[in-house]
């Protein structure tokens, strides 16, 4: 079988995959639509498998293709760290794929982004949001190389790395906590829990903490922006339990306030990357350097 297999054909069926269309996968590869077809009917003839479904508009993978996208990936990234290696590059060169929580990367990333171009002008980072289940399963995937999450996720498959302590903090507009730390939860059970859905584990815990105290019926509402969040209940349309570096601004300038009666919960946001993987140059330079950058954050402010 591996005499048959090349790198072109699996970088195309990853793309076929992720555009989920055989006309939009020749175009981001530069290819004749044909040609995307050869590739795939190649790779199908080797693995002597069916690997997408013709549906009506685009494809989608099979049990055979989804059990093809993992190695897929890893055949793909084994030859990046292959051609690293055999290159001697001083620089590291290529693609880094990382992913995190939105609500991380908007107080977290714009200082740390550039410390890394501004290090490693030739790394290519694709960054991406995305909520601790779907990161995980990424990661786990070998769809992406990197990924932060707040909790360790205690997967025999993955090494997780602390990067910065943090809590969750019930906050909200001034006037309407204010009113809660007066009369208590029963006097705003009208009012909406804003977060960013059932897939984010910070509206779990808040689901929990309401359910704990008796306060099932809370009307949910969602959003896929910290800022969109933030904004919403500065207009006092509800509460929201999040990480206190992602209002830290907010809660500074009086535009938001904290439930200071209620108990915070705390969080410890790490990196995550495939347990004994062979990471590739650029990959291995963005882990070390996002655990330098937060280390000295750290000692910067305990110093």
């Amino acid at each position: 079988m591996l005499e048959h297999m090349d790198g072109r054909s699996m970088k195309t069926f990853i793309t076929v995959m992720e555009e989920k269309s055989f006309s939009k996968a020749a175009l981001k590869l530069g290819y004749v639509q044909s040609t995307v077809t050869m590739h795939i009917h190649q790779l199908e003839q080797t693995l002597g498998q069916a690997l997408f479904k013709r549906l009506p508009r685009g494809v989608e993978l099979t049990d055979a293709g989804r059990e093809v996208a993992p190695y897929a990936y890893r055949y793909l990234q084994l030859g990046e760290s292959l051609q690293d290696k055999l290159t001697g590059l001083h620089e590291p060169k290529g693609v880094v794929r990382l992913r995190a929580l939105e609500s991380f990367c908007v107080p977290h990333l714009p200082q740390l982004l550039p410390t890394i171009f501004e290090q490693y002008p030739q790394i290519q980072l694709q960054l991406e949001t995305g909520f601790q289940r779907d990161i995980i399963q990424e990661v786990s995937a070998y769809r992406v190389d990197l990924g932060i999450v707040p909790r360790d996720p205690k997967a025999n498959n993955l090494t997780f790395i602390p990067l910065i302590q943090d809590e969750l903090v019930w906050v909200g507009a001034p006037a309407l906590v204010s009113r809660m730390e007066n009369d208590g939860w029963e006097a705003i059970a009208d009012t909406k829990v804003i977060g960013f859905g059932s897939r984010c584990i910070y509206q779990t815990m808040a689901s929990q903490v309401l359910a704990d105290k008796g306060l099932a019926n809370f009307t949910a509402m969602e959003f896929d922006s910290t800022e969109m969040i933030k904004q919403t209940m500065m207009f006092g349309m509800g509460l929201s339990l999040m990480p206190l570096t992602s209002v830290q601004e907010e809660l500074q300038s009086g535009k938001l306030l904290r439930l200071q009666q209620e108990k915070t919960i705390l969080l410890e946001h790490g990196l995550i990357h495939r347990s004994g993987k062979d990471l590739s140059a650029p990959v291995q330079a963005c882990k070390e350097h996002i655990i330098s950058y937060f280390l000295a954050q750290k000692e910067r402010e305990t110093g």
